[in-house]
């Protein structure tokens, strides 16, 4: 499981050097080359012929997108709209293929400007996958990093802030930029149960009927009963001197949380339980402003976490290359 353990606070941090900020400055520009080549490729899709072929249009602004920003494997294109959950037919390579003749016609190919690099209706062997994927890799969610600093031994999940581009990655306690990425398999980071808390938290509860004030939730649970209970209460009200009396404004203002389905009361409790047992073992489980969540359905979605507002699904357009 990808983890968030401290570095050496010995290590005193990172003070930089231009060749690393010149590297950085080019990264930055090849970022922005990127987002102008898929804004080009975009802008010339002939949208009106794919969907007059029967395509849905939303599908086929869909595989747009995704073509523009990776021209990979058709058949990784296909797999990727059909997890998506789209209205419209099937996909499978040929069909991709079809669809993207029809956006980008061969014959519009010498229109191109060079310096955008290759034209995204290219259906040649460049496009071909490197490598085998196994039936089974295909319906398992993608794979998480780990990253770890070579200066302080830190460790940190795909998505800490900090981790985003090339030119942004660096370690977050000694800021090096000199760190060490590996694959992990298919589990979940802090990050991912921090989302999996707010995705399948109770319902909010309406105000405090006595005064007003926005309800806490509360843990009401006992231990020696194998139920979990989750109530909303009035932080406002004195418990403690009024715990027994049913009319007092504590017990006026408690209420029942009530989930989504059983399914998310124990997708909630899972990871609540797993965030204690990382704490218990040393890791770093209190989540610092701008953490991201990549969703495992094959959904494509991106959240990141503000410290004010909290969870914010991402727009299309504030994703980064190979996303």
């Amino acid at each position: 499981m990808p983890r968030r353990i401290p570095g050496d606070p010995a290590v005193p941090p990172w003070s930089g050097n231009e060749d690393e900020r010149a590297a950085l400055r080019a990264r930055e520009a090849e970022l922005r080359r990127w987002r102008e080549r898929v804004d080009a490729a975009l802008r010339v899709a002939d949208f009106a012929a794919a969907e007059a072929a029967g395509h849905h249009p939303a599908a086929v602004r869909e595989l747009a997108r995704r073509n523009a920003e990776s021209q990979g494997d058709l058949d990784d294109l296909a797999r990727q709209l059909n997890e998506s959950g789209l209205p419209g037919r099937a996909w499978d390579g040929a069909s991709v293929a079809y669809c993207l003749q029809l956006l980008w016609p061969r014959e519009r190919y010498r229109d191109w400007p060079r310096h955008q690099g290759r034209y995204p209706g290219y259906l040649g062997p460049l496009r071909d996958s490197l490598h085998f994927t196994m039936p089974s890799e295909r319906i398992i969610g993608p794979r998480r990093h780990q990253y770890r600093c070579i200066r302080c031994d830190a460790q940190w999940p795909e998505g800490w802030p900090g981790t985003g581009s090339p030119a942004e990655t660096r370690c977050p306690d000694c800021q090096s930029p000199n760190y060490g990425v590996g694959g992990s398999a298919e589990e979940h980071s802090i990050i991912d149960l921090h989302w999996l808390t707010f995705r399948y938290a109770p319902r909010p509860a309406e105000p405090c009927p006595v005064c007003g004030a926005a309800r806490e939730m509360t843990a009401r649970g006992y231990s020696d009963i194998p139920e979990r209970v989750l109530c909303w209460s009035c932080p406002q009200a004195d418990e403690i001197h009024n715990r027994g009396n049913p009319d007092s404004h504590f017990a006026r203002s408690l209420t029942p949380a009530v989930w989504e389905s059983t399914a998310a009361h124990y997708a909630y409790w899972l990871a609540v339980d797993a965030l204690r047992r990382a704490a218990a073992a040393g890791e770093v489980t209190e989540l610092p402003d701008g953490a991201r969540y990549t969703a495992l359905d094959g959904s494509g979605e991106r959240w990141i976490r503000h410290a004010r507002t909290g969870w914010e699904r991402q727009a299309d357009d504030e994703r980064s290359p190979g996303t």
